[in-house]
């Protein structure tokens, strides 16, 4: 498999931690994310200091994590990831489109569905089923980001745009074929003509 699922209970720590700065966006914009029941109130007890807030997270977090709850979750996703990999690629190597030769996804129960890392982390959430049975969806949008980064970069789209031309290959390629049910984000610019202009670039 070109992709490898991992789960770290240090990287947890670190993306927790890594929220702490963001977290007040996440909460102005609505933004969906999962998080432990302590995070709120362990945020407003230490508001203007990281480094307590981060001696705090630790104690915390040592409790509520569970091994196993990660080691299930990711045979789960590993599993129906297989099932589609071939496919997804191959239809990416038809777009001309460079791969690496190994992608890193990391489990989290916490978080945004999903995130990127360029040139090839992938954050993956599994708090529950619900975010188990849109894995591969997930897996295979950030992909996408990893795989246009640099294109993106020198279209100068801003992240409303890209959001919607990473929606577009999902619609507008052969990847419909693997997500026929995918739905396009709100939050996207769905602009046809940047997609073209992307894959020209691409070839």
């Amino acid at each position: 498999m070109k992709i490898s699922f991992l789960y770290s209970k240090n990287k947890e720590k670190e993306k927790l931690l890594d929220m702490y700065d963001k977290y007040e966006w996440f909460v102005d914009n609505n933004f969906p994310i999962n998080l432990p029941k302590f995070y709120p109130r362990l945020y407003q007890k230490h508001k203007s200091n990281k480094k307590l807030f981060n001696k705090d997270l630790g104690a915390n977090f040592d409790k509520s994590y569970d091994r196993g709850d990660y080691s299930l979750k990711i045979e789960k996703v590993r599993s129906g990831w297989q099932k589609i990999e071939k496919k997804f690629f191959n239809i990416i190597n038809n777009l001309n489109l460079k791969i690496a030769d190994k992608y890193l996804c990391y489990i989290s129960l916490y978080g945004p569905e999903g995130q990127f890392n360029y040139p090839n982390i992938i954050d993956l959430r599994i708090k529950n089923n619900k975010d188990i049975k849109n894995a591969n969806e997930t897996i295979a949008h950030e992909l996408i980001h990893l795989l246009i980064y640099n294109k993106t970069k020198k279209l100068k789209l801003n992240y409303r745009q890209t959001e919607g031309v990473v929606d577009l290959f999902f619609t507008e390629t052969e990847l419909r074929t693997i997500f026929p049910n995918y739905k396009l984000q709100n939050i996207g610019i769905h602009n046809k003509k940047l997609v073209s202009e992307l894959i020209e670039i691409i070839k």
